[in-house]
């Protein structure tokens, strides 16, 4: 079906976008009656997941980005159609160690779908264009396959066309329109800037772990992520890191008895660990190194405190929670669920992060209202998404879900930025 992309060559945006919709609703509505067949092992349900979500991508990609980039749709419709699978094929025959992030998942796998993916990518971008690509094309391409490999590794609790696919054309138009990427004024120039970085992050981890304040391997994935933004993005960029961290954690510690009793506490005392790090520092860590502006990469942590402030207040007083979607009354604990304390909490956490960020001369005054408003409503996306699914039948994984608000919040925040 990838070999189908080819025909971008030809098409408009109007003509990709009718097949893409005919190919979806043909599987939609004929597969089950023909196909059932070409359904993965353990489907009980009458479509696949993955059947019906591969044409719905393809549609999405070409509405977003086709009227000024087919050849990008074309790009990760390849990654989607050979890396994939090339992944899936060499993780099962080959094997391997698992990863640390998703034990059914191979480094063999992902280094295999990031290979597959670049190459063709490379070729059918190549095709549709019909010319030879230059280094900046091959070294852009290199990069969305191995972010794309990275996605479809992720345990997510949705199909990985979904997760892989939006999130890396939006990488790649970003980075064909800003390459190479342009380093934040306070990044650090030298070995000298790089030791330090190394430096105040070793000791850091070395003093949280031992007060017991993150668990070990959070104390090394927040050196890592802490490194990162320290280098990349300089001492504001390391601050709004520290904001997020030091308002998060007391609001996991408030209540926290009660909320033990309760049985909603965070495991392990309130004690972080690498996955926690990952979930909420890994966009922001991206943003940074790829020079996206500061109020995207404040608004991912706005929205990660956001959805602290909101899962911890609202556990403690959201006395009446309801459904984003049909506002209807839900059971306390409920995935997606929202109450009237919880969402103010919210309110507050997001703005408190975009506040401290006009503070610190991250970004201007007039990027405060962008950077708040899209740092609440990526927390809030968490919700309706976790709700949405409720009703569809699938569950997210937390700490997807996790990542998954920080980047709908820093992409928000960049489209609500004023001109």
């Amino acid at each position: 079906m990838g070999l189908f992309a080819l025909a971008l060559r030809w098409l408009d945006w109007r003509g990709a976008a009718a097949c893409a919709a005919a190919a979806l609703v043909f599987n939609v509505v004929a597969m089950p009656r023909i196909g059932r067949h070409l359904y993965r092992t353990g489907i009980p349900r009458r479509h696949d997941p993955g059947i019906v979500a591969y044409p719905a991508v393809v549609l999405l990609l070409v509405l977003v980005f086709g009227k000024t980039d087919l050849p990008l749709v074309a790009a990760v419709w390849a990654m989607m159609a050979f890396g994939d699978p090339a992944a899936a094929v060499a993780g099962r025959t080959v094997g391997g160690p698992a990863l640390p992030w998703n034990g059914t998942k191979t480094w063999v796998g992902v280094f295999a779908g990031w290979a597959f993916a670049f190459a063709a990518s490379l070729a059918v971008f190549s095709f549709v264009t019909a010319r030879a690509p230059g280094s900046d094309t091959v070294a852009v391409l290199w990069i969305g396959a191995a972010a794309y490999a990275f996605l479809e590794s992720v345990r997510a609790g949705i199909d990985d066309n979904v997760v892989a696919a939006l999130p890396t054309a939006l990488l790649l138009y970003w980075l064909n329109a800003h390459w190479p990427p342009h380093p934040w004024p306070g990044a650090a120039a030298s070995a000298r800037d790089l030791a330090i970085a190394l430096a105040v992050n070793a000791a850091v981890a070395l003093a949280m772990g031992a007060a017991r304040v993150v668990s070990r391997s959070g104390a090394i994935g927040g050196a890592g992520a802490g490194f990162v933004i320290l280098a990349a993005g300089g001492w504001r960029a390391y601050a709004i890191l520290w904001a997020f961290f030091l308002a998060g954690t007391l609001a996991t510690r408030l209540g926290y008895r009660r909320k033990a009793a309760a049985g909603t506490a965070q495991a392990e005392g309130g004690r972080r660990g690498a996955a926690h790090v990952a979930a909420n520092c890994l966009v922001p860590a991206c943003l940074v190194v790829l020079g996206l502006p500061a109020a995207a990469f404040a608004a991912a942590f706005g929205a990660a405190l956001a959805d602290t402030l909101g899962t911890e207040v609202g556990t403690l007083w959201g006395r009446r929670p309801f459904s984003p979607l049909s506002l209807r009354p839900l059971p306390p604990g409920t995935p997606g669920a929202i109450s009237l304390p919880g969402t103010a909490a919210s309110v507050l956490g997001a703005a408190l992060l975009a506040a401290a960020a006009v503070a610190l001369g991250l970004i201007g005054r007039s990027a405060f209202v962008a950077c708040a408003a899209g740092g609440f409503l990526g927390a809030l996306a968490e919700s309706v998404l976790n709700d949405f699914g409720r009703r569809a039948g699938f569950s997210l994984d937390h700490e997807f879900a996790n990542a998954l608000n920080t980047f709908a919040g820093a992409m928000l925040a960049l489209r609500l930025l004023p001109a």
